[in-house]
């Protein structure tokens, strides 16, 4: 009889690798000193990015204010000649909307027209078809704010061919 066969050895535990040294990074060249003048223009074009940056957040805050106020919409809806657009552009001049020199420029430009009293009405219809015609042809708007309010007003034409524009000025 044949002996048997021994058992085979049991495998040896895998080795563990030896840990790598870590390499040191290699140190950045040295970087060339900028020269006077270059430091000064680099400063200069930082300022002004820094002005405009602050610009643009006070425009954005001042977006956000305006933003906030509740909004009102005033529409001037009635017979031709009933004066809408003239109390229309009352509001606009007493609001602040309409300087002095505008009113007068008006009020000559009405006395050519012999329609002396039409001239706060000018401030809205602001084409020269209407101001010939004395009718509101088209939707005329404008806007001005308070400190509480932002509001718009629309003058509506009163003359029964303009009822479509009417009604699309009501419907704004």
């Amino acid at each position: 009889p044949t002996p048997a066969p021994a058992p085979a050895p049991a495998p040896a535990p895998a080795a563990k690798p030896a840990p790598k040294k870590e390499e040191a990074a290699p140190k950045p060249a040295p970087k060339p000193k900028a020269d006077v003048q270059e430091t000064s223009k680099i400063d200069e074009q930082l300022a002004k990015l820094a002005a405009e940056e602050e610009a643009e957040l006070a425009a954005i805050a001042d977006a956000d204010i305006t933003a906030a106020k509740e909004h009102m919409n005033i529409v001037f809806i009635g017979h031709v000649d009933a004066g809408k657009s003239t109390i229309g552009g009352q509001i606009l001049f007493l609001a602040g909307m309409v300087d002095d020199r505008t009113i007068q420029k008006y009020e000559r430009e009405a006395k050519d027209k012999n329609r002396d009293s039409w001239y706060m009405a000018y401030i809205m219809d602001v084409n020269e078809e209407e101001r010939a015609k004395g009718k509101t042809v088209e939707v005329g708007r404008a806007f001005f704010e308070t400190e509480a309010k932002r509001y718009t007003v629309l003058d509506a034409p009163g003359h029964k061919n303009y009822v479509p524009n009417m009604i699309a000025g009501a419907a704004q």
